[in-house]
Order: structure tokens, then sequence, then C-alpha cells
């Protein structure tokens, strides 16, 4: 193995610095897995304003509560990457798994978690000092990860097993695991902590699971291959990726029934809502672009140029 588990390294990165002052966040950090590389979008501006390479092909996306730092998975380098948003360049590289994919942080950003695709399991990391607390085994190919409000709880979809894992971040053991839709892959908690969503890739549906007693309450039908899910308006509005499709599903989370569908780039996957609540950014694979959508008029209002292989799976929302 090139790198030794947990270790972390300075990086020295050719990259394009911000054009425009810090405070015209909030940004947008979308992983670029055939460019290596995080575009950077000014959503004020509705462009890139910086593009930083990241070796490893980046796929998951997590920015710290703070705002300070993003953390990148990095499948190909076997770990994550760790993004100083100041000096808009990468300070560290994180070896953690051989398979690192789905990466989160909870609410209080003490602690990174990332999924490990290929061993089962996930990797708790202390921010701090960017070593591994402790690996957590969990079921197949585990995906999406979503932080409880309380920091509470962690939940993992795992995709090969269709199914998701709730975990005790006091104790950190697998606490209960249930039965999802096929494939699951991308999920979202709600902001009081009492319903995920699960985007179901293979079942073409989205699973709701109470969140208390871990049992479905609805199944919802959507379009082909959903992959990843986000909340606006209040919550009142879930909205999906359907990645052959290259639509976003958008359901109705009190009827919990599809209200729309609306049309936007190529191998839609990565999806995320600006803190203003109601526009929601969609990264589209095949396009290498990033689709803007009001969740209120359901339409798409900007298409914004990206890199190659735009994947920007999680939250990559910033401050």
């Amino acid at each position: 193995m090139f790198f030794v588990k947990c270790q972390v390294a300075a990086i020295v990165v050719a990259t394009t610095f911000f054009t425009v002052p810090l405070a015209a966040a909030p940004f947008a950090y979308i992983s670029n897995q055939l460019d290596d590389s995080i575009s950077i979008i000014d959503s004020e501006q509705g462009k890139v304003v910086a593009t930083v390479r990241v070796p490893g092909k980046p796929a998951g996306v997590a920015v710290a509560p703070k705002g300070d730092r993003v953390y990148v998975s990095t499948p190909e380098a076997k770990g994550f990457a760790v993004l100083d948003v100041k000096k808009g360049e990468l300070i560290a590289k994180v070896a953690v798994s051989d398979g690192a994919l789905g990466i989160t942080t909870g609410p209080d950003g003490k602690r990174i978690y990332v999924a490990d695709w290929y061993n089962n399991n996930v990797d708790v990391v202390d921010a701090d000092s960017l070593k591994i607390i402790k690996t957590i085994p969990v079921g197949e190919s585990p995906s999406g990860l979503a932080v409880s409000p309380d920091n509470h709880w962690l939940y993992v979809a795992n995709r090969l097993s269709n199914s998701v894992s709730k975990i005790d971040l006091f104790k950190l053991t697998v606490a209960k695991t249930v039965l999802v839709g096929s494939h699951p892959f991308g999920l979202t908690i709600d902001g009081r902590g009492e319903r995920i969503y699960v985007a179901n890739v293979q079942s073409d549906n989205v699973t709701v699971l109470e969140t208390n007693r871990m049992l479905p309450i609805a199944t919802v039908k959507v379009n082909a291959q959903p992959y990843a899910t986000a909340l606006a308006l209040n919550e009142s509005r879930l909205l999906v990726t359907n990645q052959d499709d290259g639509s976003v599903s958008v359901i109705d989370t009190e009827s919990l029934k599809e209200i729309a569908l609306i049309e936007v780039g190529n191998k839609p996957e990565g999806i995320a809502t600006h803190p203003d609540d109601r526009h929601v950014y969609v990264a589209n694979w095949f396009d290498s672009t990033v689709s803007v959508i009001d969740a209120k008029t359901l339409k798409v209002i900007d298409t914004i140029k990206t890199g190659k292989g735009s994947r920007a799976f999680g939250q990559f929302f910033g401050k």
C-alpha cells in the first residue's frame, strides 16, 4: 500500500486562488472526479472562481460546520484530502482505507466519518489530529452518511446489503440495521432528526425511515436510478437526483408523493441546498456542469460549467 494507515502529510498543489473576497460566500465545492480537482463556485456570482487540484479521483465532499475546511474523499489515494478554505489550497492528505467514498462531519465538527466501500466499515477520524479513533464494521459497500442534529447518531447506507445502519456515536457501535430498497446510496436526515430519506438506486424509489425505531414509514417512487437527496424550503420538499433519467424528482414531504420532475444535465449525481434554503445545486457527471434549481418555482435557473466528471457526493455547500 502506498500510504501508511492514518499517515498525514502536507501537500503542495497548483491552484487558482480566489478572485473575489471571501465575504462573497457561500461557496459550493464540487468534486470533479475525472479532472482530479475541486471547482469552487461563488453562488452570488454564479460561476467557478477557483479550481484546486485534488489527486486521487475526488468523490465525496463534506464542509466543516465552521466553513473553514472542506474534506474530500479520494478513493484512488485511499483516503481523503483537507482543503483550507482561506488559503484556497490543500493542507493535508489522510490515508484511511482502500475504498474511501462517502464522507461527512458531525454538527460539532470534532470528527470526520469516512465510508469504506471495499472493506465494509466506517472510519471515525479526529478532526484535529486527523487520526483514526475507531473503525466500525457495517453492511456491504457503505456509501452515504448522515449525522443526527444532536450529534448522537450516524446513519450509513449500505448499498450491497440493501440496508441502513444506525451507529451510536457515544459508544461507537452499531445500534441497529434495517432493510430499505435495492442498493441504497445517498441519504438525508431532517433538521429534527426524525426522518431519513434514502435514495435506492436499483429499485427507483426513496425509503422514508422514522429514526427512533428505524422503521420505514413510506416508499416513494421516483425515476431511473436515484442517487442522492436534499431537503429545501423548510424541509417541505425533498429533491432527488435520477442518474439515468437526467432529472430531479421533487417529493412533497407532507404527502410523501412526487409532485414534479425537473430536467437537469446528463447523469446527475451529487445534490445540496444553498444556505438560503431555496436554491438547490446538482452536479451533472456527464455534462461536467452544475444545475441550479429554484425549489419554489421548480425550474432550473442557471447552469454552471465545472470540471470533468462532476460528482460532488455529500454536503458540498460552505458558508
